[in-house]
């Protein structure tokens, strides 16, 4: 046992000591997969009353607040596919998780598509849960693996900048659609999944079967107990990573179904309105993604980090206690902001928390962070359920209430950042440089 771990080790040095390239289609192929994977992101949050008349027969509070469950339980499903993976990331290849996930998403959208009712909608949405870390985690960990430091930080704001271009432009055929009135009838969103979702999702897997190398992977080893053991060991007993890991289940940029049910129930937002308000959102998560990615190397992505995470916080809390429609929009296109700095630049300061075990830490790091995505619809749609018979006294209560709490967990994340974890990216960059020197 001892000869094989041995030969492991010594395998495992020989590949960090070769310069692999990540040849020049492995960029362009995970930007196309990150559009694609986002193309269906809208349906849910644009057209909710829909989905609550085709299961429930009527779309208000309380259905509306059942279907957000739907987010809670894919999001629940991250958070066990994550944990998953950050173990399948030390034994398998990565390619081969990278398709499984894709798969996974082909199965989850054709599910969804004939769903006949909601408890079988509900199923299909974990497994499109479970696809989603598998491919996120795994487009993260072969850029951190194969991408020098001084190109990390941008490449990776680029990748997560196309999420939201892939969600917006999901968005703005949804607004065509719905503007014709292709919606009005119950079921017809589920055109919506086979337009914008299935077909795409198959040329996906294709492209990443033959764009992305095998080449861009660890050795195939046998690893033993002691290999998982060290792994999980470098990263909970290091208190930067661990705090990492704490400050992403906080930090919850993830309130969109909340905000969108804010606006249809408090401000009569229709379905053209409820459109336009996410494009411009997504507008913002897209440009605040590729400015954090372009500005972590040089004010640190720490610093970035919790500027944007106390940015996200105050203005989560605002949105939902402001007095007009137009200043809550401000207040909310605030937030967008801040929380796309924040997202980006947390994901730059902890891909090299512990570059040994990359493929684990930011699996664990997804997992956090869905914890934190999965308590923010699940905190929004209790809030809307327990308070809908004071809605008379006291409106829009639940989404304070809810705004409170969502608020004060980013600020605390953006505590914890500052007092609690180190911002390897500086030392890296100079000693990358140096080697450039030299």
């Amino acid at each position: 046992m001892e000869h094989s771990s041995e030969k492991a080790s010594e395998a495992e040095s020989r590949f960090a000591g070769e310069a692999v390239s990540p040849g020049r289609w492995l960029v362009p192929a995970l930007v196309f997969i990150s559009i694609v994977g986002a193309l269906s992101v809208p349906i849910l949050a644009t057209l909710q009353g829909e989905l609550a008349k085709t299961f429930f027969g009527v779309a208000n509070q309380t259905t509306r607040g059942y279907v957000m469950q739907l987010s809670t339980v894919a999001s629940a499903a991250n958070v066990g596919s994550a944990l998953a993976m950050s173990a399948l990331a030390i034994r398998f290849r990565h390619k081969a998780l990278f398709m499984i996930g894709l798969a996974l998403s082909i199965t989850a959208s054709s599910g969804i598509l004939l769903a006949p009712d909601f408890l079988w909608m509900m199923v299909f949405f974990v497994i499109g849960g479970i696809a989603g870390p598998m491919v996120a985690i795994m487009a993260i960990t072969l850029l951190g693996d194969f991408m020098t430091q001084k190109r990390k930080a941008k490449t990776l704001g680029y990748l997560i900048a196309t999420v939201y271009v892939g969600s917006l432009v999901g968005n703005v055929a949804l607004y065509f659609l719905s503007r014709g009135g292709f919606f009005a009838d119950p079921g017809t969103w589920r055109f919506a999944f086979l337009m914008l979702d299935l077909p795409f999702t198959v040329v996906a897997f294709v492209v990443a079967f033959f764009g992305i190398s095998s080449k861009l992977q660890k050795p195939h080893l046998a690893v033993g107990k002691e290999t998982y053991v060290r792994s999980y060991k470098a990263i909970l007993l290091n208190k930067s990573a661990a705090a990492c890991l704490v400050g992403s289940l906080l930090f919850s940029g993830a309130i969109g179904l909340l905000v969108i049910n804010f606006y249809q129930g408090q401000f009569e937002f229709s379905l053209q309105n409820t459109s336009l308000l996410l494009m411009v959102s997504l507008a913002l998560f897209a440009a605040g993604s590729f400015f954090a990615g372009q500005l972590a190397n040089r004010i640190g992505a720490k610093k970035l980090t919790m500027i944007g995470a106390l940015g996200d916080g105050i203005f989560i809390v605002l949105l939902f206690f402001a007095p007009n429609l137009w200043m809550s929009l401000a207040f909310n296109w605030a937030h967008v902001w801040f929380a796309s700095t924040a997202a980006t630049a947390l994901a730059v300061l902890a891909i090299d928390q512990v570059p040994m075990a990359r493929g684990t830490m930011m699996s664990m790091r997804g997992m956090f962070a869905n914890i934190g995505n999965s308590m923010s619809p699940a905190i929004g749609g209790a809030m809307l359920v327990l308070f809908s018979q004071a809605s008379t006294d006291f409106p829009g209560l639940g989404f304070q209430v809810a705004g409170i709490v969502l608020g004060a967990m980013s600020i605390a994340a953006a505590a914890i950042i500052l007092f609690m974890v180190k911002d390897p990216t500086r030392t890296l960059l100079r000693e990358e440089k140096k080697a450039e020197i030299r």
